[in-house]
């Protein structure tokens, strides 16, 4: 049975609808804006975050502040899912802010070197991964893969605790 002439033109338009949808909904993945690229950037929707680099990590804990980064990337489902529904959540936006948390972005998005060797000294493969580096310098504490508004604010308070025995 041949569907004849009409009913492969049928199709072929159903498969182009198909594709064009799809490439409708993944293309802002595919493509990131410029400056979501540029190491060292944050833009104007992530206020209050820095870029990461192990230097501002220590010279951060050298100032005694807690550092809490964010090892993530722009494919990363998981990552996206806690920056919007925890990572900017107001309680936990005020508990960093409260406790006086420098708060940096590792985008991993183009596999940057440096970021995996950091995660490769954190003994993780890949993102997420959260780290709550304490005051003072020492070996982060790492937060689960998906995390929750109570996680993140205990973790937070309990390191000022940590840091002032």
């Amino acid at each position: 049975p041949t569907l004849g002439r009409q009913g492969r033109w049928g199709f072929g338009a159903v498969a182009a609808a198909c594709l064009a949808a799809t490439l409708t909904w993944a293309w802002p993945s595919l493509n990131p804006p410029p400056q979501a690229l540029a190491v060292g950037t944050a833009t104007a929707s992530e206020a209050g975050w820095g870029a990461w680099s192990p230097e501002r990590v220590a010279q951060a804990q050298g100032e005694g502040r807690t550092v809490f980064v964010d090892f993530t990337a722009a494919w990363c489902v998981t990552c996206q899912f806690n920056k919007r529904t925890v990572l900017t959540e107001a309680s936990v936006v005020d508990a960093f802010e409260s406790h006086n948390v420098v708060r940096l972005r590792a985008d991993w998005t183009r596999r940057d070197p440096a970021i995996t060797a950091e995660l490769t000294r954190l003994g993780r493969s890949g993102v997420p991964v959260y780290a709550l580096y304490p005051p003072g310098g020492g070996a982060p504490r790492l937060l689960s893969e998906i995390l929750s508004v109570d996680e993140v604010r205990q973790a937070v308070a309990s390191s000022k605790v940590a840091a002032s025995r």
